[in-house]
Order: structure tokens, then C-alpha cells, then sequence
């Protein structure tokens, strides 16, 4: 009977899932009271949590997948205690940290797992936790490892831009070299010239300085003068006598300029208007036929004026054309009109156009045809085109009318009139403007 009940109590024990592995240990006199309730002695010491329990506190700790992972130790009398091998202890209830709380994040002992498991925390053994946190290590390894290759390929590529940033360096430095030594040379040549026109400058400002004092002293001389004659002509104004003879002197002087005209223009009348030889720009252009015919052969633009002064009355001035435009369809200009008397010389020597009235016509390579009236009157060009295509042709004549008493001036090509202009100077001369034509007789004009 008693073989057959411990043979029984055997199997019990083999099929029992709540088996604990059992150590007997040298006896000890004293046995060590409950590390979690401090009241009852020590029945179990657990090697995982490395704490002693009571049967009851034991019960209550190792529950669900803990109480399957420890192996503890059942300890009976004669009892002897195991030493603690682990030193970190809890700060609260001087235990050893032996389980992982997920929600509060530390590390808690097995009095700390109480309250924890009233709370519904998720609990983790330090086995559980340190597979957590190699996982995590290694993931953070290769993370590590994934960036260090980016940086070996960065830093490769970044060395390899570091060698052609020092090349193309390189070569801006002797450009820079370069455009730096041409530079200065340009600016010393420059520096020279300067110095050069400040010389010129510098003669011409103190010659003209020496003009505008001399014209001063000549203007202070003549104011000087008219007011001799104001105070003179304000002592004699009380004499009614002597005002009666400078206005007949005025009169008489007037008379005899008109008379003066008049037998120029008499004398002329015989011959008519022709070109004045004395008022052509340098002799460029060319006079045949008495002075009637004008060509320009030179290789500068030719400017001539008439010998005919108009100031009274009514005159025409009638031109053929000979040539225009050349035959090998050239750039031409010719400019016919009147100018101001006074205004004649400093046409033909300086090309200055003040004071003029006149149809100018042009034609360029290409064939495009340009054709207005211009006059220039206290320094301002005004012109109106014709909006149709007008150019002078062979055996065309350009008539010139002149109202000197209405001081109004029109032209005409055969019988196509194309207006003018008004409010002429008191005196005025014919005038031509002729292209040059390099040897050839093209451009060529007669007064008839």
C-alpha cells in the first residue's frame, strides 16, 4: 500500500504543470521572512525575480506567463537563505529591479509589480525587455550603418567637386590674372589721354575765356555808345525839326537799299538767276554753261547758293534736272530751296541750315524713296512728308515760286504742286544741295 501511494504521488508530481524544481541547501539556522508582505517566513526563493516569497504572496505575484518562465526554489526546513548576487535595488522599496513596467517606462520590483498590475500596466520580464531593446539597437545600428555609407558617398563626391572647384579656381585666377594686367594698361592709356585732352582743354577754355572778355569790352563799348546817343536824342527830342530829319535820312536810306536791289536784281534779269561760284562749299561742286548747270563730282556733299537776292515782288525759279537719281540706283539725296541772306555763308562753310526752305528728296539702295518739305527756324527742324511716293526724274523741272510781299514760298515738279511754307525772311537767295558722285556727271542740275 505505501509503495503504491508514493508511486501515485510520483506521477502527480511528473503531470503536474505547476511543478516546481525543488533545491535542498545546506541547513541553516535562520530562515528569512517574505520580501513582499514582511510578515510570514519564506517558503520559495524565485532565481529569476531573485526574491523570497511566502505561499501566498507567491501565488499572487507569479500569475499567467511569469509563473511559466520562473523556475523557483522550494525551501523547507532546515532552510538556508541565497545570497543575492544583484545590487541595484528599488529607491522606494529597497528591493531588486527585476521586472520592466512598459507604461511608466522603469525598471520595478516585485512589490512595485503590484501596484502595476492594479493598474492594468503591460509588464515585461528583463529578458522580454533587454530582446526589446537589442531589436531596437540593431535597427537603429543599421540605421546607422545606411548613413555612414550615404556619408562615405557624400564625402567622395563632395572631394571629387573639391578637386574641380580648385581647377576651374585655378583657371579664373590667371583669367582674373590676365584681364587685370590688360585693365591697367587700358586705364593708363586712358589716365594719359585725359591728361592730354585736360591740356587741350585747358588752351582752348582760356583762348575763349580771352573771346567772351573781348566780345564783353566790344558790348560795354556799345552800350556805352547808345546811351550817349539815348541822352543825345533826349536833349534834341524837344526839337521837332531834327526829328523830322533822321526819320526822312531813315527814309532816304531805305529808298536807296531798294534801288540798290532793284539794279542788282535789274542786271541779273538779263542774264537771270545762276550760281554763285563765290558761294560754293570748297569748290566741290562743278559750274558749266555760264553758271546755269551744276553737277557735284567730289567725294563730300556739295552746297551752292544763287546770285539773286529776293525781297519784293513775286519770282520763280525754274530747275531741270539733268541726272537723278543715278543709274546704278545709289544712295542720292538733292535738297532745293531758298535761304536767308545772311544765313548764306555759314551754309556753304559750316553746313548750318538755319534759315532754310526747301523740298528735299531722297533715295536709297534698297529703292525706298523719302520726299518732304523741310525749313529750319531758330535752331528746329519741321517737316511734312508727302504721302505718296514723289522722286525726281530726268528732264523734270522743279519750279520755285516765290511771293517776297506775301513772304510765302511753294514748289512744284511739272505741274504737280506740293505746297511750301510761309513767313520767308525779308531777303533770300536760291540754294542747292547736291550728293556727290565720285567722278561721274550724275546729280546734275540747270537753271533755265
Amino acid at each position: 500500500m505505501n509503495k503504491s501511494r508514493s508511486s501515485q504521488k510520483k506521477k502527480q508530481k511528473s503531470q503536474d504543470p505547476k511543478r516546481r524544481r525543488v533545491i535542498r541547501i545546506p541547513v541553516e539556522p535562520l530562515i528569512p521572512e517574505c520580501e513582499v508582505c514582511e510578515e510570514k517566513k519564506a517558503d520559495f526563493y524565485c532565481t529569476e525575480c531573485k526574491v523570497h516569497y511566502c505561499q501566498n504572496c507567491e501565488s499572487e505575484v507569479h500569475t499567467s506567463f511569469l509563473k511559466k518562465k520562473h523556475k523557483e526554489f522550494i525551501f523547507q526546513e532546515p532552510y538556508v537563505s541565497q545570497e543575492k548576487t544583484n545590487s541595484n535595488l528599488c529607491d522606494k522599496h529597497k528591493k531588486e529591479l527585476c521586472l520592466y513596467c512598459k507604461d511608466d517606462n522603469e525598471l520595478i520590483c516585485t512589490k512595485c509589480y503590484v501596484n502595476c498590475r492594479i493598474n492594468n500596466h503591460e509588464i515585461l520580464d528583463l529578458d522580454e525587455y533587454s530582446n526589446e531593446i537589442s531589436e531596437k539597437i540593431k535597427i537603429i545600428l543599421n540605421k546607422i550603418k545606411n548613413v555612414e555609407i550615404q556619408n562615405n558617398e557624400t564625402m567622395q563626391k563632395s572631394f571629387e567637386l573639391k578637386n574641380k572647384f580648385k581647377i576651374e579656381i585655378q583657371k579664373l585666377s590667371k583669367l582674373i590674372e590676365n584681364q587685370s594686367d590688360l585693365l591697367i594698361q587700358k586705364i593708363q592709356k586712358s589716365k594719359i589721354n585725359h591728361l592730354n585732352l585736360l591740356l587741350k582743354v585747358g588752351i582752348i577754355s582760356d583762348t575763349k575765356f580771352d573771346q567772351i572778355i573781348n566780345k564783353n569790352e566790344a558790348k560795354q563799348k556799345d552800350l556805352n555808345k547808345t546811351k550817349k546817343q539815348i541822352k543825345t536824342l533826349k536833349k534834341l527830342k524837344k526839337d521837332k525839326k531834327i526829328i523830322k530829319l533822321i526819320r526822312e535820312s531813315k527814309e532816304i536810306i531805305e529808298k536807296e537799299e531798294e534801288i540798290e536791289i532793284l539794279r542788282l536784281n535789274q542786271s541779273k534779269k538779263e542774264t537771270g538767276e545762276e550760281f554763285d561760284p563765290e558761294m560754293n562749299r570748297e569748290n566741290q561742286i562743278k559750274l558749266k554753261n555760264k553758271n546755269k548747270t551744276a553737277w557735284n563730282p567730289s567725294e563730300n556733299w556739295g552746297r551752292i547758293c544763287g546770285k539773286k537776292i529776293y525781297s519784293r515782288g513775286k519770282h520763280q525759279i525754274k530747275i531741270k534736272i539733268d541726272q537723278f537719281p543715278n543709274t546704278k540706283n545709289e544712295i542720292n539725296y538733292i535738297n532745293l530751296g531758298v535761304i536767308k541772306t545772311e544765313n548764306m555763308e555759314n551754309l556753304i562753310k559750316n553746313g548750318e541750315y538755319e534759315g532754310t526752305y526747301y523740298f528735299h528728296n531722297y533715295l536709297n539702295w534698297d529703292g525706298k524713296i523719302d520726299s518732304q518739305k523741310k525749313k529750319k527756324e531758330n535752331g528746329n527742324y519741321i517737316l511734312e512728308k508727302y504721302p505718296e511716293k514723289i522722286i525726281l526724274k530726268k528732264n523734270d523741272i522743279f519750279t520755285i515760286s516765290l511771293d517776297m510781299d506775301k513772304k510765302k514760298i511753294s514748289f512744284k515738279i511739272n505741274e504737280k504742286e506740293l505746297g511750301g511754307w510761309e513767313n520767308l525772311p525779308e531777303k533770300v537767295n536760291f540754294f542747292a544741295f547736291l550728293d556727290e558722285q565720285k567722278g561721274e556727271e550724275k546729280n546734275q542740275i540747270t537753271i533755265i
